[in-house]
């Protein structure tokens, strides 16, 4: 069975597509989600959150984190809604996993 990992990596999709052999073979949307808008959305949102996370500038780049726990607590539960929406629509083809650990 081919896995979808939702896995955090700065500036990618969280989204990432392994085929039966455990071979990455995309790092989108997966076509049976394309017009699923809020999850779509969603994912956006996660990446969007995650990337701010972050301080990139021509003088650094480091980790910030969240400024709350609270926001912290808002982004897993994001990320948890959004992977359970996954599964309902494609866990008779995929195996979805939440990677998301911060």
């Amino acid at each position: 069975m081919k896995t979808i990992k939702i896995e955090l990596e700065y500036q990618c999709y969280p989204m990432w597509i392994y085929n039966e052999k455990g071979e990455l073979i995309d790092n989108s949307i997966a076509n049976e989600l394309a017009n699923e808008t809020l999850i779509v959305k969603a994912l956006d949102e996660i990446q969007e959150a995650y990337d701010n996370l972050f301080e990139d500038n021509e003088v650094n780049f480091e980790y910030k984190g969240f400024a709350q726990e609270q926001e912290r607590e808002q982004f897993l539960l994001l990320v948890s809604e959004t992977v359970d929406s996954i599964k309902s629509k494609l866990s008779n083809v995929y195996r979805v996993e939440n990677k998301v650990n911060l």
